[in-house]
C-alpha cells in the first residue's frame, strides 16, 4: 500500500514520511569448583585430563546443521534483498500519464513543472501526479491531510507506482490575484506506491521534502517550490539508475555488505565446527574423581584413590564407559535456563509466525507480488521450526537436570556397567625359597583393602568392585 515520502505547512518545517545459560569453564588446570575429566581417543592418541564446572560437550552433526541452514536462510535473505532492492526502471502497470491537477489555479508555471514530470516519468517509471484543494473540501472528514492524501491515492490509484503530492490552503486566508490563488498558509503532502521506493528511498525522498518546503517557506509559490524538487528528484534519479562506473562499484559493494556479512560470520563458524567434529569423532571424557591417581594398564584403564583403593574401568568392545556424577544437577539453575529460554526463544517463534501471516497476508489480497509471499511463507516456516527445536531442546536439558535433582542418589553413584569379561587378576608370585615361617601361609584371607579401607568399601558397594 502506499505510504507517506514527507510533507510540511506554513507553521512548520519538512517531516519525513512514514516506513510501511551459562557457559562451561573449560581448564587444563585446576579451578574452585572444577570436576576433573579424562579425554580419551579410540584412534590412539594419548588422553588427556582438564577441568570443567560439568561434563564438555561435543560437536554433534546435529548442530553443524542448524548452523549450516541457518547460514543458507540467512544468506538466502540477504541476497533476495540485494537484488530487490536494486534501483531499477519500474514496468509501468498503469494507463495514465503525470497530471497537475489544480481547480484552485494556484500553479504558475504548469507547463514547466508537467514537463520536468514527464521527464522524471521516462526515467524511473514512476508517475507522479499534484492535487490542490483548500483545508475546507477535506478537513471536517479527515484527521489530517496525511490521511486525506493516502484516501486520494488508492482512491484513484489500484498500482503502487505513483508518486502523489496534495497541495492545500484555508479558502479564508486564499487571495487571487493575476488569475491565481496565493496563500501565506499552506500544508502539504506526499504520497509513493510500494513499487517506488528502490528508487525513491527515505534519503531521496526527504532531499526532496525539504527542497519544496524550504521554497514554500520562502514564498515562491508551489509551482516553483515543485519545480525545485522535481530537479532534485530527476538528479537523485540518474544517480540510482544511470551511475559512472565508480558509483556503480561503490553502489554494488554497499548492497552487498549484508550478504558478505552472513558470510563472514557463518562460513568461518562453519569450517571450524566442521574441523572440532572430524577431531572429536573418536573422542570422549570420562569424569575421574579428584582424589584418585590415573595409571594406565593394558587393556583397562585402572585408577587408584589417594587412600589406595582401586577403581577399575573396562574399555571392551562396544561397551561405553559412563560418566561418573558426583554432584547432584542444581534444581535453580533448571529454573533459570527455562525462564532465558522462554525470554530470548519464544521472540524468535512469534517473529516466524508473524512472517507466515504476512506471506498469507500477500497471497490472499492478491495486489502484492506473489513470489515475495511465497518466499516469506517458507522462510517463515523454516524459521519457526528452528527456534521451536532449539526451545525443545533446551527445555529438555532442564527437565533431565531437574530429574537428576529430584534422585541424588542414582546421579551420585550411577549403577556400573561391565560386559562379559572378568578381569584377569595375575597369580601370586612364589618366591624361589620357601620357609614353614612364610607370612604367606599365616596372612589373614581377606584383602588388607577390604578390611582396612572403608573407602574401598563404599566404591564396592556402589557398584565399582
Amino acid at each position: 500500500m502506499p505510504h507517506s515520502s514527507g510533507g510540511g505547512s506554513s507553521g512548520g518545517g519538512f517531516h519525513s514520511g512514514s516506513s510501511s545459560g551459562s557457559s562451561n569453564h573449560i581448564s587444563s588446570h585446576y579451578f574452585p569448583g572444577a570436576r576433573r575429566y579424562r579425554r580419551f581417543y579410540t584412534d590412539g592418541r594419548p588422553d588427556e585430563y582438564v577441568y570443567a564446572n560439568s561434563k564438555p560437550g561435543k560437536t554433534g552433526i546435529s548442530s553443524i546443521i542448524i548452523i549450516a541452514v541457518m547460514g543458507f536462510i540467512f544468506a538466502a535473505v540477504a541476497g533476495f534483498a540485494m537484488f530487490t532492492d536494486r534501483p531499477r526502471f519500474i514496468n509501468p502497470e498503469y494507463s495514465d500519464a503525470p497530471a497537475i491537477h489544480d481547480p484552485l489555479s494556484a500553479i504558475e508555471e504548469r507547463e514547466e513543472l508537467l514537463e520536468l514530470m514527464t521527464t522524471y516519468n521516462k526515467i524511473t517509471g514512476i508517475c507522479p501526479v499534484i492535487y490542490t484543494v483548500f483545508d475546507e473540501e477535506w478537513n471536517r472528514d479527515y484527521e489530517n491531510l496525511e490521511k486525506y492524501a493516502y484516501d486520494v491515492y488508492v482512491s484513484h490509484f489500484s498500482d503502487e507506482q505513483h508518486y502523489v503530492f496534495v497541495y492545500s490552503v484555508p479558502a479564508k486566508s486564499a487571495v487571487f490575484e493575476n488569475g491565481h490563488v496565493t496563500s501565506s498558509e499552506f500544508k502539504w503532502e506526499a504520497m509513493q506506491g510500494d513499487d517506488t521506493d528502490n528508487i525513491l528511498t527515505e534519503s531521496a525522498a526527504d532531499k526532496i521534502g525539504n527542497t519544496i518546503q524550504k521554497e514554500l517557506k520562502a514564498g515562491k509559490g508551489p509551482g516553483r517550490a515543485f519545480i525545485s524538487g522535481f530537479n532534485v528528484a530527476i538528479d537523485s534519479a540518474n544517480n540510482k539508475l544511470n551511475p559512472s562506473p565508480a558509483r556503480k562499484v561503490f553502489n554494488t559493494v554497499g548492497q552487498a555488505v549484508p550478504f558478505l556479512l552472513v558470510l563472514a560470520i557463518f562460513v568461518p563458524l562453519l569450517l571450524l565446527m566442521v574441523k572440532s567434529y572430524k577431531k572429536e569423532k573418536a573422542m570422549d571424557y570420562e569424569e575421574v574423581p579428584l582424589d584418585v591417581e590415573p595409571q594406565e594398564v593394558p587393556g583397562l584403564k585402572t585408577f587408584t584413590n589417594a587412600s589406595g583403593g582401586r577403581v577399575t574401568t573396562y574399555l571392551g568392545s562396544g561397551y561405553s564407559s559412563r560418566s561418573v556424577e558426583y554432584s547432584a544437577a542444581n534444581p535453580a539453575a533448571s529454573k533459570v535456563v527455562k525462564v532465558i529460554s522462554l525470554a530470548v526463544i519464544i521472540p524468535f517463534i512469534l517473529i516466524g509466525i508473524g512472517v507466515i501471516t504476512g506471506g498469507a497476508a500477500i497471497l490472499r489480497s492478491g495486489n502484492g507480488d506473489r513470489a515475495s509471499g511465497i518466499f516469506m511463507i517458507m522462510f517463515g516456516v523454516v524459521w519457526t521450526f528452528i527456534s521451536a527445536a532449539i526451545l525443545l531442546s533446551i527445555l529438555t536439558t532442564a527437565a533431565r537436570a531437574k530429574k537428576k535433582a529430584q534422585d541424588p542418589l542414582t546421579a551420585e553413584y550411577p549403577q556400573a556397567e561391565y560386559p562379559d569379561m572378568k578381569p584377569v587378576t595375575p597369580a601370586p608370585s612364589v618366591p624361589d625359597t620357601q620357609t614353614e615361617f612364610d607370612p604367606q601361609f599365616f596372612g589373614s584371607a581377606k584383602s588388607d583393602y577390604e578390611e582396612d579401607d572403608e573407602e574401598y568399601k563404599r566404591m564396592k558397594r556402589r557398584g565399582f568392585e
